[in-house]
């Protein structure tokens, strides 16, 4: 393998692995990386992913309660073209598949089933962003999103070896 394609193949996975920890170890094994690099890769960008959406949630949600409930939603109420506008929607909440299914891991499972959950099934941003949410107090939340994917990156790529060795 050429360094060129090692280098593109090793930020693919980085990055996918950021992302959706669930397909990045078999992405690095289709590149070509070993059982050792493949746990290295993922992991270091698993961890980076909750590192940077960790961070990222924290903005995005000072910014919206720093904008739109302070600022922007009493001046949309003052106006009374928006107030009718606003008026003809029920207050009524809006449950859809996935956010029923969010609503029952919080309510079942809890802060551990969010953490469990979110390298495997939820994704990276998305449980990272309901963790902060959820749980923005608890002391050791990034510990513990980072521990849960290191766990997942070695359950996932053992799987992957396995399969592949099956394959062969």
């Amino acid at each position: 393998m050429t360094a060129d394609v090692e280098l593109w193949g090793l930020i693919g996975v980085f990055l996918t692995s950021g992302v959706k920890l669930f397909i990045a170890p078999f992405i690095s094994m289709q590149v070509g990386f070993s059982y050792s690099q493949t746990l290295v890769f993922t992991a270091v960008g698993g961890v980076t992913g909750v590192w940077f959406f960790y961070h990222l949630s924290h903005i995005i949600i000072a910014i919206y309660h720093r904008y739109y409930t302070n600022r922007l939603r009493p001046f949309l109420q003052s106006k009374t073209f928006f107030k009718d506008r606003l008026s003809l929607h029920s207050t009524k909440r809006i449950f859809t598949k996935g956010s029923r299914r969010i609503a029952i891991i919080r309510s079942k499972y809890g802060l551990l089933g969010i953490i469990v959950l979110t390298p495997i099934f939820l994704s990276i941003p998305i449980g990272t962003f309901l963790a902060i949410t959820y749980y923005s107090k608890h002391q050791h939340l990034l510990a513990y999103l980072a521990a849960s994917v290191v766990c997942w990156t070695f359950v996932l790529t053992t799987i992957g070896q396995l399969i592949e060795i099956a394959g062969r």
